[in-house]
């Protein structure tokens, strides 16, 4: 049997007696090569992708929250006092029972601290360290500045860091607090329904309405119900 298949792939390989069978060989392996090749090429070229286009797609992950749930969303915000920057919100989605203060953040390798530092560690790819703010301090500035300034209740808002999937926290089940999230492109959905579902009464709707208006007239660049907007950064 052994004899008779070393045959057989000799006979298929010869080129002058079966040229058709040696082409068909040749062209199987090369799309094997080919193949072989994207296997190994394509998760570089995606991770590069997300990287260099992350703000795009996590605006696209939260316009898809907003469009399923019909909720209102001001992208791009940008707070001035006296014609001085206060911060700069990435988006602010208001569900029907908490406004999420949300900031777009990706990691090109790891991240290690504690929610009470103020400063946490960076391991990039290649190796080296880096101290960096803790991102999630951060961000509860920027969402304080916020409800000063439209002078909603800070019980309403909810701060979340969206990092990229492939970013490794260390202690990341500590992380998060009743108010605070860190979170990962893929569980933003999770996270926000979870919260949605709490045990709290929904924000009166004419009220909501109205903080939306001044906010997006006042401040927000892009913003409307169901995020129907350019999603330009």
């Amino acid at each position: 049997m052994y004899s008779y298949l070393i045959t057989l792939t000799y006979d298929f390989l010869d080129k002058e007696n079966n040229p058709k069978g040696f082409f068909i060989f040749v062209l199987c392996v090369v799309l094997i090569a080919i193949l072989a090749l994207f296997l190994i090429v394509f998760p570089f070229i995606r991770r590069h992708y997300v990287f260099k286009n992350f703000q795009k797609i996590y605006y696209k992950k939260i316009r898809q929250i907003a469009d399923i749930n019909d909720y209102y969303l001001i992208n791009n915000l940008v707070i001035k006092n006296n014609n001085q920057l206060v911060c700069r919100i990435d988006h602010v989605l208001f569900g029907d029972k908490y406004i999420y203060v949300i900031k777009d953040r990706y990691y090109r390798g790891a991240i290690s601290g504690n929610k009470e530092d103020a400063t946490w560690i960076f391991y990039s790819n290649d190796g080296k360290k880096f101290e960096m703010e803790n991102p999630m301090q951060v961000n509860e500035k920027r969402l304080e500045k916020l409800s000063l300034i439209t002078q909603i209740d800070p019980s309403f808002f909810i701060s979340i860091v969206l990092i990229n999937d492939n970013c490794a926290i260390k202690n990341a089940s500590e992380l998060n607090k009743e108010d605070s999230f860190i979170v990962a492109r893929k569980n933003l959905k999770k996270i926000i329904k979870a919260i949605e579902k709490r045990n709290v009464k929904n924000m009166d709707q004419k009220q909501l309405e109205f903080a939306v208006q001044d906010i997006s007239r006042l401040y927000g660049r892009n913003s409307n119900k169901n995020a129907n907007d350019t999603g330009e950064f």
